[in-house]
């Protein structure tokens, strides 16, 4: 019975181990889409790292008749061989160039409910120009 505890111990530690690792694991680069939320950078294959730094969405929530359709924007720092502040919005600025790179804000997840959500979900775009 002792031993099917250790086992199972030792089983359970590296499930966990594998399973709480994935978040620091490289991303796929060039051409690459990427999840970002706030504050958690992610590192990519190249070294360079992603970190979305600031959120606003002050879309129009669902089922709600609003005036003005409002809009999502993002700041997202890349550092690489020097610190990118990327301004990134769905109205004006979907795209900006970095050096040889295109970057594209492609979604804000949740879309806003009249129930608040803070945990939100980025979607970005990063390809060769």
């Amino acid at each position: 019975m002792l031993i099917n505890r250790r086992i199972l111990a030792a089983f359970l530690i590296l499930i966990s181990s594998v399973v709480f690792s994935c978040e620091e694991e490289f991303e796929v680069f060039e051409g690459g889409t990427f999840s970002l939320r706030l504050n958690q950078p992610k590192t990519l294959i190249d070294g360079s790292v992603l970190e979305l730094t600031g959120i606003e969405d002050s879309r129009c929530p669902e089922n709600v008749n609003c005036v003005w359709e409002g809009r999502s924007a993002v700041k997202v720092r890349w550092t690489r061989q020097e610190t990118y502040d990327i301004d990134l919005n769905d109205v004006e600025y979907v795209n900006a160039q970095i050096e040889s790179y295109l970057v594209t804000l492609l979604e804000v997840n949740p879309y806003p409910t009249t129930e608040a959500n803070d945990d939100k979900v980025v979607k970005i775009k990063i390809e060769v120009n």
